[in-house]
C-alpha cells in the first residue's frame, strides 16, 4: 500500500520543522537589554501572594498598573507549573533554577516552549521565598510573564515575573491585552 500525497506532505513538513516557531532555525529578532523599565517589569520575582504570603490581602491584580504593562509587553503570558527546583551554590548563597512547564497560553507572541527554565539569584527580592520554600514549590502553579533579553555578551536570557494563578489575575491579564489591542 502506497502512502497518499497528503501523508507524505505531512511527513515532510514534520521532518523539516516549521520556520514560524522559536528555535535554532528560527530567525533571530532584535532584543532589548535587561535594564531600566524592562528590569523593573521582568524582575525575576515571585509575588508573595502567589505563595500565600500576602497576609494583608493587598494584592489586587486589576489595580496593578505593572501587571497591565507586563501583559502588554511580554513575549508570553503563561499559566505554568513548577516542575523542578534546583539550588546551585554560588559562594555562601544559592542561585535557584525553576523548571517551568506551560499549562496554558494566555498570550504567546514569542513562546519560550512547553518547558523552560528561569533563575532566581541572590539579587532577587524573591531569594528569601526560595530559601523558605525551595523544593516545596514543585507543583505550584503561577501566571508567568516572560520576556527574552540580550546580554552584553550577545547571548539571550529570559527574565520573568510570577503572579498568583487565580481567576482575578487571568481576568486582569485578559483586560490588559484587550486594552493593548485598542491602542
Amino acid at each position: 500500500m502506497r502512502p497518499s500525497v497528503g501523508a507524505l506532505l505531512v511527513f515532510v513538513l514534520a521532518a523539516c520543522g516549521s520556520s514560524g516557531g522559536q528555535g535554532s532555525t528560527a530567525p533571530t529578532r532584535p532584543l532589548p537589554s535587561w535594564s531600566g523599565r524592562a528590569a523593573d517589569l521582568f524582575d525575576d520575582v515571585i509575588e508573595p501572594a502567589a505563595v500565600g504570603m500576602d497576609y494583608q490581602k493587598s494584592y489586587i491584580p486589576k489595580a496593578d498598573p505593572q501587571l497591565r504593562e507586563r501583559a502588554q509587553v511580554s513575549d508570553a503570558v503563561l499559566r505554568v507549573k513548577v516542575a523542578t527546583v534546583t539550588a546551585k551554590k554560588d559562594g555562601p548563597e544559592s542561585t535557584y533554577q525553576l523548571g517551568l512547564h506551560t499549562v496554558e497560553k494566555l498570550n504567546a507572541k514569542n513562546d519560550p516552549g512547553p518547558d523552560f527554565t528561569v533563575a532566581i539569584t541572590k539579587a532577587s527580592e524573591s531569594h528569601g521565598i526560595m530559601k523558605s520554600f525551595e523544593n516545596r514549590l514543585v507543583g505550584y502553579n503561577f501566571v508567568a510573564f516572560v520576556r527574552e533579553f540580550v546580554r552584553p555578551d550577545g547571548d539571550r536570557e529570559v527574565h520573568f515575573h510570577l503572579a498568583p494563578d487565580t481567576k482575578d489575575v487571568k481576568l486582569a491579564v485578559g483586560d490588559a491585552l484587550l486594552l493593548g489591542e485598542l491602542k
